[in-house]
């Protein structure tokens, strides 16, 4: 990086609340002044869609983007310091607010360890037509981007771009939220299709349209909530009274307290001029799945349970006499927070003064929710108020959880399975945001489908197969079954509620070219390869769309840790390790996305080793694999003849970390099959 910076240099940062003095040594050749990116005003001009410069965009955006706040024209140099690729996604929403420039300086201050290097996905536009120089470098524990361009572009583009590469891919969240910048940047992390809007005033149209379909507002923690409908922009103004709406068609939500203190609303949906009349419930931030999610876990974590407790002005977690992190009063946790805690049993959380008030309640409940998402298990002592936040299904989830379980690996890690699940599925951005536009009356797209690839030359084993897929729950599926050498007739398929398909194929077609003939038949999204003789539990399927959301990645599957050797009557534990990128997983727990498999040209033709064929083929074009736990996958093998993966009984044995006598479940599995079938070799 150059050590000089241009006296046309703006510096801003995120994330650095509770450690400023870390900016001073951060960037070289910048000494500031620093602007915090949440107190940048949003301009109260009409602003364009989101997309690069040039694009179809209003003159308007254009000279918004190009004007440094408090000055005019477009600036030599743009720096912006995160102090974890968490905060990094917070500024994208905010991106609006970076002016244009010439060279774009990016220091992330720390990253996990399993974080990639910050390499931008260039969208085809004019920012990255101009780029003339760009260099990454490693600093300390984080990373720095340097690029230069000959004509201004917009430092925000470079920011989401920047962004997107960290995380592997992008993916909108609906609905389109309008939001006031700050503090409600927490709101809709890591998406740059939000329109920013002044506090109070219009929210601008895109492209002739409404300029967002539900708009969250800021509101003062202890005084009366105004909002209004958005009619062509203006906002009109008028107060809420218990429910019922008085001067003019007004939705507000209650007001809750925002990571800042201040009180957020959801003002209600945009849709052909007004605004739905009907109360909207904000609620905690939600979560961003993509930085604090169970990448990482810790099966054997090597230290004792951790305790939360206030300090200062926000909160810490000690070990000891140790401080292993330190969280602002928001509750906000980082992925950065996350890493640092792997190796800790638990955390103890105490129930806190309520007499400390909501802020505080609201703080600790967010900071709960992240590490239970994280699937850092929490011992929390019983906490009305902070429950209620939480909701029912992570409550419930918290008081299962005892020291005496966190006492044994294999229990605790069911209980942060439960736990990640629950607070995922009510605090996970995108389902938080589903739930808001429903209850602001406004349509939401239907569930992505699964269609369930099962593919079988055994006719005995049908019924076992579709019981195990009929237990599924918590997804949209249906199921293509492949009869492989026999036909319909000699197949006892049983009812079920799912959709079935039933594809034929004479004994002498290659298993894969039978699993394309499926794959062409199914109208899912994603792709599910399952075996017609292993076990599932009923989950299955909805952990592995939990693992793809928050790791972005485009084959998902399971680790074989759990393996039934039924010639010995044995159920082993395998030491594979789960939660993290991967170029395996097991093959029949596969879950692909329709897109990804069609640009790796799907199976191949072949009679064996389709499944592994297929994992190569996706990281050739591109993809990420990702291999979550295996607890609600069983394994059976009772000899290498009849398997298209021909792995003898004998290697199983080689490396395995518990066994027990007979066919035995853990709880997440919640006994699997009510009955053995024999499978004939």
């Amino acid at each position: 990086m150059t050590r000089t910076a241009t006296r046309s240099a703006w510096g801003t940062w995120i994330g650095f609340e509770s450690c400023p003095m870390l900016l001073g040594r951060l960037v070289e050749g910048f000494a500031g002044p620093w602007t915090p990116l949440d107190d940048v005003p949003v301009p109260g001009l009409a602003t364009a869609p989101v997309g690069d410069a040039g694009e179809n965009r209003g003159e308007s955006r254009d000279e918004a983007r190009d004007v440094e706040p408090g000055a005019t024209g477009a600036i030599g140099c743009v720096v912006l310091a995160a102090r974890s690729p968490a905060d990094l996604r917070r500024a994208v929403p905010l991106r609006g607010l970076l002016p244009a420039t010439t060279r774009v300086r990016i220091a992330v201050a720390d990253v996990p360890p399993w974080a990639a290097q910050p390499l931008p996905v260039a969208a085809p536009g004019a920012c990255w037509r101009h780029l003339t120089e760009m260099r990454v470098s490693r600093r300390g524990r984080g990373w720095h981007l340097d690029a230069a361009f000959t004509e201004p572009v917009p430092a925000g583009d470079v920011v989401a771009h920047v962004a997107n590469g960290l995380f592997g891919g992008c993916e909108a969240v609906t609905p389109i939220a309008g939001l006031e910048g700050g503090v409600t940047a927490d709101w809709r992390p890591g998406d740059p299709n939000v329109t920013l809007t002044p506090p109070g005033g219009p929210v601008p149209d895109r492209r002739d349209a409404p300029g967002c379909d539900l708009p969250l507002r800021r509101a003062e923690a202890d005084g009366p909530v105004l909002a209004g409908p958005v009619i062509a922009g203006p906002v009109v103004a008028g107060p809420v009274i218990a429910g019922p709406v008085v001067a003019g068609p007004v939705v507000a939500g209650p007001v809750v307290t925002g990571s800042a203190g201040a009180g957020l609303m959801a003002a209600g949906s945009v849709g052909a001029g007004s605004v739905v009349d009907r109360p909207v419930a904000a609620g905690l931030p939600p979560l961003d799945e993509a930085v604090v999610n169970p990448i990482g876990f810790r099966r054997h974590p090597s230290q004792e349970t951790a305790a939360l407790a206030a300090h200062r002005d926000g909160f810490v977690v000690t070990l000891g006499g140790n401080r292993l992190v330190r969280l602002p009063a928001s509750g906000r946790v980082t992925d950065v927070d996350v890493a640092r805690l792997r190796e800790v049993r638990g955390i103890e959380v105490p129930a806190f003064d309520s007499q400390a008030g909501q802020g505080r309640t609201s703080g600790v409940a967010r900071v709960v929710a992240a590490l239970s998402a994280a699937g850092i298990p929490v011992l929390a002592a019983p906490d009305p108020a902070r429950d209620r936040a939480l909701g029912p299904a992570l409550a419930a989830a918290l008081a299962a959880v005892t020291g005496e379980a966190l006492a044994s690996d294999l229990r605790r890690e069911e209980l942060s399975v439960r736990l990640r699940r629950a607070a995922l599925r009510e605090h996970g951005a995108a389902a938080r945001w589903r739930r808001l536009a429903l209850a602001a009356g406004l349509p939401v797209p239907p569930d992505p489908k699964v269609s369930i690839l099962l593919c079988t030359r055994r006719p005995e084993m049908v019924p076992f197969a579709v019981e195990q897929m009929e237990r599924q729950r918590g997804v949209s599926a249906e199921l293509i079954v492949g009869l492989h050498g026999f036909t319909a007739r000699e197949a006892a398929i049983p009812r079920t509620r799912l959709p079935v398909t039933v594809i034929e194929a004479p004994a002498a077609t290659p298993f894969g070219e039978v699993l394309n003939r499926m794959a062409a038949v199914a109208s899912g999204s994603y792709l599910a390869k399952v075996d017609d003789d292993d076990w599932y539990g009923p989950d299955h399927l909805a952990d592995l769309l939990l693992a793809r959301r928050y790791s972005g990645a485009h084959l998902v599957g399971s680790a074989a840790e759990f393996v039934y050797l039924e010639s010995l009557d044995v159920t082993i534990r395998r030491c594979i390790g789960t939660e993290r990128f991967a170029p395996l997983v097991a093959g029949g727990t596969m879950l692909v996305t329709r897109a990804v498999f069609e640009a790796a040209g799907g199976f191949r033709p072949l009679a064996r080793t389709v499944d592994g064929q297929l994992l190569q083929a996706v990281e050739a074009v591109g993809g990420r694999i990702y291999r979550t736990h295996g607890l609600g996958y069983v394994l059976r093998r009772r000899s290498a003849y009849g398997h298209t993966w021909r792995q003898p009984v004998q290697s199983f044995l080689a490396s395995y970390q518990e066994q027990w006598r007979g066919l035995v479940f853990n709880e997440l599995m919640e006994d699997g099959a009510r009955w053995r079938a024999e499978v004939r070799t």
